[in-house]
């Protein structure tokens, strides 16, 4: 069932009734521990040394996967983009304290294109089929420059993409990877805009990437929240270690990698939900202040 949040936005995680109408009604929502985990670098540092333990299990993928998996009731937490939390935020109830978010440069959600920004007014964009927020990000850069882009979904492949289209809408790793390459395409090298930069100069505000959400019906265990509150306190406390190893395995150099994951906002602060919630005016214009809910955990 849909649960309203109470007036601070904050739903319990577990409980009998609890002595208000705002939470949980009779009886305590199933506890499970099926985890959804992204693989990509930027959340290596929040699952570092994260092992199953017995009932536990783990499901890797891309983020439109795993949401659809924690919509199909098949996962109890995953990281859900922030586009993904906004349409469903009747369901989906976030942590209090994660996310992926950045104020300013992300370096791994960036649009390639053979000409300038202005430019792209009435073209056609290549966007990625990974995730749903940069692309909604995209949409509201090109609106709130009055721009009409139109977009279509395509394979990760930077040279495919922009052989056919004026821009291509990359996220990740391969993101990353391209970014710092900077290698020619078509024999030019592709002009790259930073959508985290590009946020950031219009709003002055973080932009929040992704949050971890589970449906309202089905809290996260307390010992799923811990085990991943320890996993990001050992894996920020070693980022070196967490760097080489990425790094690794992305031909990236560990300087590289680090700064990359330096530069992340993993704690969910104040500022990342005023972000948070001045993209979803952006992109829901049924939004209001309050509407997104979280843990009371």
């Amino acid at each position: 069932m849909t649960l309203p949040a109470d007036p601070a936005g904050a739903v319990p995680a577990h409980g009998t009734t609890p002595p208000d109408p705002s939470g949980f009604v009779s009886g305590a929502p199933t506890v499970g521990d099926r985890l959804g985990i992204v693989a990509y670098t930027n959340v290596a540092p929040l699952h570092w040394g994260l092992e199953p333990w017995p009932g536990a299990r783990f499901h890797r993928g891309v983020p439109t996967d795993l949401n659809a998996r924690l919509l199909g009731g098949e996962l109890d937490l995953t990281l859900v983009s922030s586009a993904e939390f906004v349409r469903h935020r009747d369901r989906l109830v976030a942590l209090p304290d994660f996310s992926i978010a950045t104020l300013g440069p992300v370096h791994s959600v960036t649009l390639f294109h053979r000409r300038p920004w202005a430019e792209l007014d009435g073209g056609r964009v290549a966007v990625t089929t990974e995730s749903a927020t940069s692309v909604a990000l995209l949409r509201a850069l090109f609106d709130a420059d009055g721009m009409d882009v139109a977009f279509e979904p395509r394979p990760t492949d930077l040279d495919a993409m922009l052989a056919g289209y004026d821009g291509a809408l990359l996220i990740g790793d391969a993101a990353l990877e391209e970014a710092v390459a900077r290698r020619p395409v078509a024999g030019a090298i592709p002009l790259a805009t930073d959508l985290g930069d590009a946020w950031y100069a219009r709003t002055k505000l973080p932009f929040t990437f992704a949050v971890w959400a589970a449906d309202a019906a089905r809290p996260p265990s307390l010992r799923l929240v811990a085990e991943l509150r320890a996993a990001r306190e050992r894996g920020l406390g070693h980022l070196a270690d967490v760097a080489h190893a990425e790094a690794a395995t992305r031909g990236l150099s560990d300087a590289v990698v680090l700064r990359y994951l330096a530069n992340f906002r993993y704690f969910l602060m104040r500022p990342d939900r005023d972000g948070l919630d001045a993209f979803a005016a952006r992109v829901d214009p049924t939004f209001q202040p309050g509407d997104l809910r979280f843990w009371d955990l």
